[in-house]
């Protein structure tokens, strides 16, 4: 990565960089960053806010909001188009995934099932702030992405949308559709939004013309139904200085079970298929209850108190595996349900001290409760699991001089997990020994975690911006209690091993990730493009590790990571510019335990090298085009002491996308993904080096969607 470092000094004298590109058509947007409304162009490091134009942009090429950001964000992983997603990360680490600040992410047992909670029809914008950071809570070790939906806008009134999306491969089975219903109203007094939508997916299709193939354990998008059902409202009282408002959210999506895996051959390259049946057990789902409250004064001392309170009930249903919960149990399916509530309290005000400043002092509340269990043996694969954290936090932003701009903030976060008595399945334990006995407790943690940063401005196009932030998580705690694989009756295990003790257990500790960033900053209204470095250091990391019995245990262990961005746009005319984004990321693990890194850090929890290229052009008012070529380039890692050795061959697609705007008779949104036809396998199926997980990717897919409002 050394040379990365150098390159990044040479092209910084001449390299621009905007932290907002995507959000030029607004001056001042709450950013999730500082918890409080600020201009993106004073926060050091590159935040993106994805405007809806943009979202429907992409979505017109493929409805999958997990592509979306993985195509229009540097360091994000290669969306799998699947249900689960795992292997999916942010700058190589986790990223903290909130709906209207509501974290997803479940902090104590991660089914990687947490980014389908929203149908892509309830979006307005998506936030992406990059980098380890705590302002929002825990979890964001790679990154925050926050999800903002829909709500009613100023002269709403009782405006009403109805649109209805087709996408097909014309191949048997292989045609979908959705259809989706907004209603909303504004006024001075009150405001309110409904949305619903309901979706119903056919098979994948490769470039080869066979099915893509399903992951039965895990679940998939593709042969599934799925709907969304949201409302929010808003009532204004004492003269619009106070604001009271609710949210209600019912997310389900299940597989519709028409179709038997065939599992693929990864080792002579070929990938996995369905075959036409029904297949064991009961369909895979997603099914997420979301309820928050909000009130806000606006002028209260000066300054603005919002106080957030919510709840979300998720349950997430696996389908049919080898869990061997007793002798003669193999098969069974697993669940993981969850309940968290919280608050978030927080009071802002400016110009405290005459400097320009901003500031807001809180306090966040969360509480979650989870369990994995098998849903036919009624057996617990993990104890029931709490987790309760308190964390008071101040952030700022000020002006140190007049060319210079400050931002620090603190938060202290105090964590407390606990787990009830338990034992884990017969087909693991821990050291050989099967059924080992859980001993229960409880496990304190405080920490705090401190960010600073700066922004320069060398001239009014051209800023720099340098910055230091920490992010605040926990390992997969379900899946260390529920103890190592053993496996099936060919596995000769005694009974009666040394028990799981909660109450001693060094890996429930907390990960702490620091984050170094350093960029410049140059926009002139027709060239804008953007340069940045980071370094992330996890001491004592949380690292999943493929075990012998081909699933993943928790190591902990150093974590370095290295990584430049670039991203940038060019108007050529006043119809037609270009935008283009390069990532490349490194990683590095320490085996050995002895503080340094030594080997170079699994595939899995990486991203590969990434550039994404999109023209657009305006042939009128009415009519406009973009297209798009994102080409993922080939890496390989060495085995070493992470792991096995692992290739990913790179690939390139291409999408095109068009939109008629037919003013009072709706709006037409036509697209290709994969123009080419391209035959690919994905990157996690490439590097996870497992038949049951080959798959290719999709192929040629045609989108026509239609929207009307009135």
């Amino acid at each position: 990565m050394q040379k990365y470092k150098l390159s990044l000094l040479a092209i910084a004298c001449g390299t621009i960089l905007s932290p907002n590109i995507f959000a030029q058509e607004v001056e001042t947007i709450t950013v999730t960053a500082t918890r409080y409304k600020q201009d993106p162009d004073k926060i050091p490091g590159s935040i993106s806010v994805l405007k809806s134009a943009e979202i429907e942009r992409q979505l017109s090429v493929s409805d999958d909001i997990t592509s979306v950001i993985a195509k229009l964000v540097p360091g994000m992983t290669p969306s799998r188009q699947k249900l689960s997603n795992q292997g999916e990360n942010f700058r190589g680490r986790t990223a903290l995934t909130l709906v209207d600040g509501v974290p997803q992410n479940n902090p104590l047992r991660n089914g990687n099932r947490y980014g389908y909670t929203v149908d892509s029809s309830m979006l307005e914008r998506i936030e992406v702030v990059p980098g380890a950071s705590a302002v929002q809570g825990m979890g964001a070790t790679g990154g925050i992405i926050n999800y903002v939906t829909k709500s009613a806008k100023q002269g709403d009134n009782w405006k009403q949308t109805i649109g209805t999306r087709l996408n097909s491969n014309f191949r048997k089975d292989g045609t979908g559709g959705k259809v989706y219903y907004n209603l909303s109203q504004h006024d001075e007094d009150y405001d309110l939004f409904v949305g619903g939508a309901w979706q119903r997916q056919g098979l994948y299709y490769d470039g080869n013309g066979n099915p893509v193939g399903m992951n039965p354990i895990q679940g998939e998008t593709q042969d599934s139904t799925s709907g969304n059902f949201l409302v929010k409202a808003g009532y204004n009282f004492d003269d619009a200085r106070q604001r009271v408002s609710f949210s209600v959210s019912r997310y389900a999506l299940e597989g519709n079970h028409n179709y038997v895996a065939i599992k693929g051959d990864h080792i002579n390259g070929i990938p996995g298929t369905v075959v036409e049946g029904k297949p064991a057990g009961l369909p895979t789902r997603n099914d997420v209850k979301s309820y928050s409250m909000t009130y806000n004064h606006y002028d209260l001392y000066g300054g603005e108190l919002e106080l957030k309170v919510f709840k979300q009930d998720y349950e997430a249903l696996f389908g049919e595996a080898n869990w061997w919960g007793a002798p003669n149990q193999q098969k069974d399916q697993g669940a993981i349900l969850s309940g968290k509530q919280g608050f978030k309290l927080s009071y802002s005000q400016t110009d405290i001290l005459g400097l320009d400043d901003n500031w807001v002092v809180g306090i966040d509340g969360l509480e979650d409760n989870t369990k994995q269990t098998l849903i036919h043996s009624k057996r617990d694969v993990t104890p029931d699991m709490g987790y309760q954290g308190l964390a008071p936090f101040i952030q700022g932003d000020f002006l140190a001089m007049d060319d210079l701009r400050i931002s620090t903030g603190v938060r202290y976060e105090n964590t407390k997990i606990s787990s009830s008595n338990g034992k884990t399945l017969w087909g693991y334990g821990n050291g050989g020994h099967r059924e080992v006995n859980i001993i229960g407790g409880t496990q304190e943690f405080s920490q705090g975690v401190f960010n600073i940063g700066a922004v320069y401005e060398l001239s009014d196009n051209l800023n720099a911006s340098a910055g230091f932030s920490q992010g605040f998580g926990l390992p997969d705690i379900g899946r260390i209690l529920r103890g190592n694989w053993i496996g099936g009756p060919n596995v000769e295990a005694p009974v009666g091993g040394k028990p799981i003790d909660f109450n001693t257990m060094p890996a429930v500790k907390p990960v702490v990730t620091d984050n170094y960033e350093v960029g410049l900053n140059y926009d002139n209204g027709t060239v804008n493009l953007a340069g940045s470095y980071y370094t992330s250091i996890a001491k004592n990391n949380a690292e999943l590790a493929l075990n012998s019995g081909g699933t993943y245990d928790v190591r902990r262990q150093r974590t370095d990571i290295d990584g430049v961005e670039f991203k940038g746009g060019y108007q050529f005319t006043e119809n037609t510019s270009v935008m283009a984004t390069y990532a490349h990321v490194e990683g590095k693990v320490d085996t050995n335990q002895d503080g340094v890194v030594d080997s170079d850090r699994d595939l899995k929890n990486l991203s590969p090298d990434r550039l994404f290229i999109m023209l657009s052009h305006s042939f009128s008012d009415s009519v406009s085009a973009n297209l798009q070529y994102n080409h993922l380039f080939s890496r390989k890692k060495q085995a070493n002491g992470a792991g096995a050795a692992q290739e990913f061959k790179g690939y390139g697609l291409v999408d095109l996308s068009v939109r008629y705007d037919m003013g009072k008779n709706g709006r037409l949104n036509f697209g290709i993904e994969n123009l080419l036809d391209t035959q690919y396998i994905n990157y996690f199926s490439q590097i996870r080096n497992h038949s049951s997980y080959y798959f290719a990717g999709r192929g040629r897919t045609f989108s026509v969607n239609y929207e009307i409002s009135f």
